[in-house]
């Protein structure tokens, strides 16, 4: 049961009719969470444009953003678009199907740090500067003579310290604590964050803002790879802190889009590892000779330097049984850049089987709608097969070229 105090919202392109408080629909807009404009009903808001999921306080109201892909599922994708494999299995994050997105977070969390912190938190060698009464470790001579003016005491010295605070640990001490902030995390995950606080006593936390520290896996930290996953996922949701004057509070919403576009770039990636060449990201371009007019497609397909596909990804629904005509715009501008025969739209959800469009003057629009509640073996050979069909086309015009991708290509059924 949610608090009386409790609004509720759904993921939604489509326009919806709520109740709400003028303030929360003023902070809805503020937080760029979703597009509001006022009805003639009273306390009534035409809601539109949500694709952040989650929950934020917003004028002393919680306001819960239910995804429109189940909890599950949304776990799954957020796995394979951070890490490229299922990071986190149904018995590691350990919640019920309808439960919502921050508490089951918190749930994975608590789950996957007690298991790392079992046996105390991880150690590790960091290089220290200090002034101190005794000669310890490299001597900074330099230091000494321009801090201490020739003084013999305090030496200004450089040591390796074995101790706890390390990056590995920082990032779990800090999204416990940003967990312990947010609303609607449940009473006894609450409990297990603090015990897990006091745990990480000699840790410290990252200062609010500041860029996560990269961590390089090995043996060594091999227990914390699932926990530090969670914790940057944590620390990376749209936090907003409480400002003097504002309605807007602390919370946590993942974007939607971002988390489709992810999972679909490292999904086709593997898709496209048999036939070579490379698929970038946001490729960065122009669109005109004088090189003013930036493009950046979401995905190309490089073989030997050269573009070979351009596919993008749209997050959003048919609208009528029709995708926007803005985005066919877009791709044959993408196709024309590049000199393409066929461009690829990828979208979150519609039809099955949709035809492609043929526009005049050559170029035909390929078009794929993942269903992202199917099974995840039916979204990867769905990515199989547009890889596949890209591959296909590229060697029917390049008959010439061989190479790996082209031996992969000759036993394709």
């Amino acid at each position: 049961m949610l608090p009386t105090t409790s609004i509720e919202l759904r993921e939604a392109d489509r326009p919806e009719v709520y109740r709400l408080p003028r303030a929360v629909a003023v902070g809805l807009v503020t937080a760029g969470i979703a597009s509001v404009a006022p009805t003639f009903g009273t306390d009534e808001y035409q809601v539109s444009g949500v694709r952040k999921v989650g929950v934020v306080r917003i004028a002393g109201h919680t306001v819960w953003i239910r995804p429109k892909t189940p909890v599950r599922r949304l776990f799954a994708l957020l796995g394979y678009a951070r890490s490229g494999s299922s990071i986190w299995t149904s018995d590691d994050v350990g919640y019920e199907e309808d439960e919502e997105l921050v508490p089951a977070l918190a749930h994975a969390f608590v789950r996957q740090a007690s298991r790392a912190l079992t046996g105390g938190p991880l150690r590790g060698y960091v290089t220290r500067e200090e002034a101190l009464p005794l000669m310890r470790g490299r001597w900074r001579i330099g230091d000494q003579l321009t801090r201490r003016g020739g003084q013999p005491l305090p030496v200004e010295v450089s040591f390796d310290d074995y101790v706890e605070d390390i990056p590995e640990n920082q990032l779990v001490l800090t999204a416990a604590l940003l967990l312990l902030r947010l609303p609607g995390v449940p009473a006894d995950v609450v409990g297990s964050l603090r015990r897990m606080v006091r745990v990480l006593a000699a840790v410290t936390a990252l200062p609010v803002g500041a860029r996560l520290p990269t961590v390089r896996r090995d043996r060594r930290n091999a227990r914390y790879t699932a926990v530090l996953e969670l914790a940057r996922l944590v620390l990376s949701g749209s936090s907003i802190d409480q400002r003097s004057g504002s309605v807007i509070g602390t919370g946590f919403l993942v974007d939607m889009w971002s988390v489709f576009e992810d999972f679909v770039s490292v999904a086709l990636s593997e898709a496209f590892e048999p036939y070579g060449g490379e698929l970038v990201s946001q490729y960065q371009t122009t669109l005109d000779v004088g090189g003013l007019v930036k493009i950046a497609p979401d995905l190309v397909w490089r073989v030997d330097g050269q573009v070979q596909a351009c596919i993008d990804v749209k997050y959003k629904i048919e609208k009528g049984g029709q995708y926007p005509n803005a985005d066919l715009y877009q791709m044959a501008a993408y196709c024309q850049r590049f000199g393409l025969r066929a461009g690829h739209l990828v979208y979150a959800a519609g039809a099955e089987g949709l035809p492609a469009v043929r526009l005049l003057g050559g170029i035909s629009v390929q078009r794929s709608a993942v269903e992202l509640d199917a099974p995840l073996l039916v979204i990867f050979e769905q990515f199989a097969s547009v890889a596949r069909s890209v591959a296909l086309k590229h060697r029917a015009n390049c008959p010439g070229r061989v190479g790996t991708f082209a031996l992969e290509l000759a036993s394709d059924p």
